[in-house]
């Protein structure tokens, strides 16, 4: 009797160790895939980074001439022109290549609010417009940025 508790331990014994070494392995192969897959996001943030920083500078440079032009009791017509001048300039082109739509929609109903001119386009301002949002779609699947607007209200 002895002798058949020695044999069921010592099975015992070999099948907890199958089962921890399974159990082990298991965890081991879902960490490094989890290891993997932060990675990539990693890379892939990193690829993105000079698209999302242009995406950046163009919008800071839409908000400075939106002030401008939403106060412009307080601005000298210089700046007035120089604002107006910028805006169209990035509401045409620089900015349609990189904004969200929800910015894209912002800007055309500021457009309207300020000055209904800014939105009516000459035929080579509506290519230059079409290009830029054309540029934008490549870009949106070249380097995977499709997430990284923030939804629609």
């Amino acid at each position: 009797m002895l002798d058949s508790i020695s044999k069921l331990v010592q099975v015992l014994s070999v099948v907890v160790g199958v089962v921890v070494s399974i159990w082990s392995f298991t965890n081991a192969q879902k960490s490094e895939a989890e290891a993997r897959a932060k990675e990539a996001e990693a890379r892939k943030l990193e690829l993105a980074r000079p698209f999302l920083e242009l995406r950046q500078k163009f919008y800071l440079e839409a908000v400075h001439a939106a002030a401008v032009l939403a106060n412009p009791e307080v601005q000298t017509d210089e700046d007035l022109d120089k604002a107006r001048k910028r805006f169209r300039e990035l509401y045409v082109a620089e900015l349609s290549m990189v904004e969200c739509p929800t910015v894209e929609a912002s800007m055309v109903k500021l457009a309207q609010t300020i000055d209904k001119d800014l939105t009516r386009l000459t035929p080579a301002q509506s290519a230059a417009l079409d290009l830029a949002h054309a540029l934008r779609d490549t870009f949106v699947v070249a380097w995977e940025v499709e997430g990284t607007c923030a939804p629609s209200p």
